[in-house]
């Protein structure tokens, strides 16, 4: 976690003590700690939180190994920027970067920015990805992740899947090893179900008539244009699955 903040760009990001957001690194959930300047400035907090911990030791070791220099906690400018982006009363921050000038420079294009409005450049590229925030927030509620049931679908397609959606467990199985009736003892939070035969489609209503599959969402394989019955979305099995990502989301709790 601390690298993905010190040595790379990520702006989404959870771990057991540490997160990120946007350009902030956070301990426990809500202490700032960290916050990115820029890729080549980076403030660290000049204080403890109330749980010990050495990830602000780390993180300087870390920005150090990358050759930036302490420059210390005479910029004011960085209070500024954290209060206008994440509303936080001034405290001591120690600035990070690769000489005095340069720290000047980051923060006075920092500080001229208007977040709130979106005129940071980031939010341009940024990708529209919320695997991060989703894990992490199911993790920090207790939540167990969701579970997503594969039916008579191709390994590879699932291989796919598990890797544009990290955030889910996957169990798969045959078409004809489960009946509709049984799904509901493996508590799937959603059924992919290979519909581009005669059995698959009849599955799918026999599973809607099922008092476990009355609620739960359906996502079909198929090669035909028309929703399959009982199906909420459909896809082709040879289109790439990072394109199913938003619409099964949007069905998922």
């Amino acid at each position: 976690m601390l690298s993905a903040f010190t040595d790379g760009e990520a702006r989404r990001a959870f771990g057991p003590t540490l997160h990120i957001e946007g350009d902030i690194l956070l301990f426990d959930g809500w202490w700032p700690a960290a916050v990115r300047v820029s890729p080549r400035t980076i403030a660290i907090r000049a204080e403890e939180p109330d749980t010990k911990t050495d990830a602000l030791e780390r993180a300087a070791d870390n920005l150090a190994a990358r050759g930036l220099v302490d420059l210390g906690t005479d910029y004011p400018l960085v209070g500024a920027i954290t209060y206008a982006e994440i509303a936080l009363p001034p405290v001591s921050w120690n600035v990070w970067s690769v000489d005095p000038a340069t720290a000047e420079v980051d923060l006075a294009q920092r500080a001229g920015r208007d977040n709130f409005l979106g005129d940071d450049p980031a939010n341009e590229t940024m990708e529209a990805d919320y695997t991060a925030e989703l894990g992490g927030a199911r993790r920090l509620s207790g939540l167990p992740a969701s579970l997503i049931l594969t039916l008579g679908v191709d390994q590879g397609v699932v291989d796919s899947m598990t890797a544009v959606l990290p955030d889910c467990r996957f169990i798969s199985k045959p078409l004809d090893a489960v009946t509709p009736d049984a799904c509901g003892s493996l508590l799937p939070t959603m059924m992919v179900i290979n519909a581009t035969t005669a059995v698959g489609r009849e599955f799918i209503m026999e599973l809607r008539a099922a008092a476990c599959g009355r609620t739960v969402p359906v996502v079909a394989l198929t090669d035909e244009s028309a929703l399959p019955l009982g199906a909420d979305v459909a896809f082709a099995p040879t289109s790439a699955p990072i394109n199913w990502v938003q619409p099964i989301r949007a069905l998922l709790p």
